[in-house]
């Protein structure tokens, strides 16, 4: 390699390590407390190497009682095999919160001044804090929900920056337009809403566009295509489906894409035989989700939503699947609840027309992937009744369409001056820093940080259940001044030049 190309190369990754730190450090900042039907299987793994969930029964309307007499969560559990990792990790420190609030509930309880006082207009969320509170888990349940959001969604979504940063240099941007939109992506979208605690619709997300991302390196190189890189794609595209069952429509989606893009210089038996590599790295992932089901039901080919009990929205359809809804297909797109464009409004411009005498990021193939897969996807979840449930939630179940669609959007970007992307960035990141921070449907967002201004969810949650008058947590200026921290922090990476690990010696160039 030339001294020039790998000065370049050696520049990207201070980039890249830049953008990923700075993506870590703020979804970091603005994690939730929230513990979801995910994390109770990656509690149990933790504490016994098991996927019953017995003792949490009651915890969760998701938890159910199967026949066999053991909990389980109604839905795939891969995502809380890998929120258990951390957890795994730190279970002697888990342990002694546990010890501690167990041991501070007794006591409190016996002279009567145990306070389970959560301010929240939110019935079930008091009861369950209450619940919680009185068995004395509340510091571990909280430091859990801190390790799954830090150390598993953060990071996981900070990759994904990367990743989107290094598709736009492949595409030939300029270092700073890449930086520019990757970063626009990553605190202009729904992603860092969605990133504050552990969730299966992101994984699904994570995993299809890393399908996507090497799939497209063996369409661009035409007849001299990676067996391992198609591989690779399978794999991806078979945690899809080990993730959540809508996994079903990406991959199909993907193979599609795959068969139909070499049958454009090739014949439809020789594009088959070529995605077989593809077809193989699928089946672990689901020979995976097969055994967890076989563990949990006895059966491997019956999912947990098979077994579960009648709850809202079963009615309806298959266990709550039926034909799609014309106002599940506007409250997923455009609902103030949960609507994707409410919650990332700059996605739309991803269906903006397109100008011929501007270069695009995007080909004409790959936009009609990603159309294919918005149009099937949303009908998709306009079928499932459950979408209706995300009320609870915010936007969620169309989390797998925002990277697609963002760089889509990106077209219209680069018609742009940088005085006029500057104008879409700023209103873009702070409707999205609004809705990550105040956690409520987009109207009501608004409404209270315009009264209550700059607040962590998770300070929040400290906030309303400890006294009005606390000392440290009723002061005003806490979440800036934490604000202000971090915002030196991130300026102080940037102001980094290089990093002394990547400067390897020059050999003399002939």
């Amino acid at each position: 390699m030339g001294v020039k190309n790998r000065f370049k190369a050696n520049h990207q990754t201070v980039i890249a390590i830049k953008i990923f730190l700075t993506c870590w450090i703020i979804y970091s900042l603005h994690f939730a407390t929230n513990i979801v039907r995910e994390h109770y299987p990656a509690f149990t793994i933790a504490e016994h190497g098991t996927l019953q969930v017995d003792e949490y029964l009651g915890f969760h309307p998701d938890i159910f009682k199967h026949t066999n007499n053991h909990a389980y969560i109604n839905n795939n559990v891969g995502v809380s095999l890998i929120g258990a990792i951390p957890l795994i990790i730190f279970d002697p420190v888990l342990d002694k919160l546990e010890e501690i609030g167990k041991t501070k509930a007794r006591e409190l309880a016996a002279q009567q001044k145990l306070d389970t006082t959560y301010r929240t207009k939110y019935p079930l969320r008091q009861k369950f804090y209450k619940m919680v509170k009185e068995r004395g888990l509340d510091l571990r349940f909280g430091a859990s929900a801190a390790l799954t959001s830090v150390l598993v969604m953060a990071p996981a979504s900070a990759l994904l920056v990367v990743l989107i940063f290094q598709l736009f240099i492949s595409k030939g941007l300029t270092s700073s337009r890449a930086i520019w939109y990757s970063l626009l992506f990553a605190f202009g979208t729904p992603i860092f809403f969605r990133t504050a605690y552990l969730n299966h619709n992101m994984f699904v997300m994570y995993s299809a566009f890393l399908s996507f991302y090497f799939l497209r390196k063996i369409i661009d190189s035409g007849t001299e295509y990676s067996r391992s890189h198609l591989f690779l794609s399978g794999i991806f595209a078979g945690f899809t489906i080990f993730f959540d069952y809508s996994g079903v429509v990406p991959i199909l989606v993907l193979y599609g894409y795959l068969v139909y893009s070499f049958h454009q210089i090739k014949p439809i038996g020789e594009s088959v035989k070529i995605s077989i590599p593809f077809i193989l790295g699928a089946i672990p992932p689901v020979l995976l989700l097969l055994y967890t089901q076989w563990v949990m039901f006895g059966n491997p080919f019956l999912p947990a939503q098979y077994w579960m009990p009648a709850v809202n929205y079963t009615d309806r359809g298959w266990r709550g699947f039926d034909l799609p809804s014309l106002d599940l297909y506007y409250l997923n797109l455009f609902g103030n609840d949960y609507g994707m464009f409410s919650f990332g409004p700059i996605l739309l411009l991803a269906f903006f027309p397109k100008k011929k005498s501007t270069s695009l990021i995007i080909s004409s193939q790959e936009r009609g992937f990603i159309l294919t897969f918005f149009v099937l996807f949303v009908t998709f979840c306009a079928a499932n009744q459950y979408s209706r449930m995300q009320f609870n939630t915010g936007f969620r179940f169309l989390a797998p369409l925002v990277p697609f669609l963002f760089l889509m959007s990106c077209d219209f970007f680069n018609r742009l001056s940088d005085k006029w992307l500057m104008i879409l960035t700023i209103p873009a990141m702070l409707h999205s820093w609004v809705l990550s921070m105040e956690r409520e449907p987009v109207i009501e967002s608004w409404s209270q940080f315009l009264h209550e201004g700059i607040m962590f969810p998770w300070l929040r949650v400290l906030k309303l259940t400890h006294p009005p008058d606390h000392p440290i947590l009723s002061s005003p200026f806490l979440p800036l001044s934490i604000l202000i921290l971090v915002g030196f922090l991130i300026y102080a990476i940037w102001k980094i030049k290089k990093l002394p690990l990547l400067e390897a010696p020059v050999e003399n160039e002939k």
